[in-house]
């Protein structure tokens, strides 16, 4: 019984170390998550005040304004770029977008070139037999812009040789701070929205808005890849904050078991020793 104690104080121990470990991940989550909605948001507005003058430049210029990122062209080979987080104990968050990205791929009649965000990724990627052709580095938590140019750059220059016909990006749409879903968009060639409701004004145009377009296009999609790397950090902070907090009270009530455990036990040997010391004295009385 003395060494059943002492397995189960032991186990108390450890799980009393861990929990201490996942909550405070979940207090570094909570903060990241904070910091990633913040930047969410702006992001957010950004893209959709570039949007809408994307979509005024384009319906000053024509019904169908012909433009090398609107017009498109036959489809022989689909670039997709796919991000996700760069760390794990984040649940099923990176295998959920890998999936997803896997069942884009599949249902494609084409060859689809892929592109990864992260280290992570890339081996998932290649695990799921992805074809991964080029790999960036992780999304960083500071979430400066920098990233999102370099990717868009470099994806945009595959795009303007002719070696990619499609831009596609796989990423984790922030739904709630418990939910958030794997999507797949298309950046290549953009889906101009229509023009704002409250944009019906004569507008002064510096440059001409065929020129203008021109200028807005390749903004609109690092705008986009930036947005969409934001949005998946917080999605990822959201989903490990959502993991760990899980953890922190599993952890509890293994605790509250063990200690249970304890004390049943501590109060079995009490009593077998109590009466071993009765059953002492009742022999030693009989013998008087």
């Amino acid at each position: 019984m003395a060494e059943n104690l002492r397995t189960l104080r032991r186990k108390r121990l450890i799980v009393g170390e861990i929990r201490q470990i996942t909550r405070a991940m979940k207090l570094v989550s909570a903060v990241k998550l904070k910091r990633a909605m913040a930047a969410r948001e702006h992001t957010d507005f950004f893209a959709s005040q570039l949007s809408d003058a994307v979509a005024i430049a384009a319906s000053e210029v024509g019904p169908e304004p012909e433009h090398p990122y609107l017009v498109g062209r036959p489809v022989r080979q689909v670039g997709l770029l796919v991000v996700a987080g760069d760390k794990g104990l984040c649940g099923a968050f990176n295998s959920n977008i890998i999936a997803r990205a896997r069942q884009f791929a599949g249902a494609q009649q084409v060859d689809v070139l892929t592109y990864t965000v992260g280290g992570r990724a890339a081996e998932m990627s290649r695990r799921a037999r992805l074809r991964v052709q080029g790999q960036f580095a992780a999304i960083s938590d500071k979430l400066r812009g920098q990233d999102a140019q370099q990717i868009a750059a470099y994806l945009l220059r595959l795009c303007d040789t002719g070696e990619l016909d499609e831009l596609h990006m796989c990423y984790a749409r922030f739904v709630s701070r418990m939910t958030q879903e794997p999507e797949v968009v298309q950046l290549l060639p953009v889906q101009i929205g229509p023009r704002p409701g409250d944009a019906a004004g004569q507008y002064l145009f510096e440059p001409p808005p065929r020129r203008l377009l021109g200028d807005l296009l390749p903004m609109l999609v690092r705008a986009q890849i930036h947005h969409l790397l934001v949005e998946t950090a917080a999605s990822e902070h959201s989903a490990r904050l959502t993991a760990m907090t899980a953890a922190t009270d599993n952890a509890e009530e293994m605790i509250e078991g063990l200690t249970r455990q304890i004390n049943r036990a501590r109060q079995a040997q009490i009593t077998r020793e109590l009466l071993d010391v009765v059953s002492g004295a009742d022999a030693l009385q009989s013998q008087a």
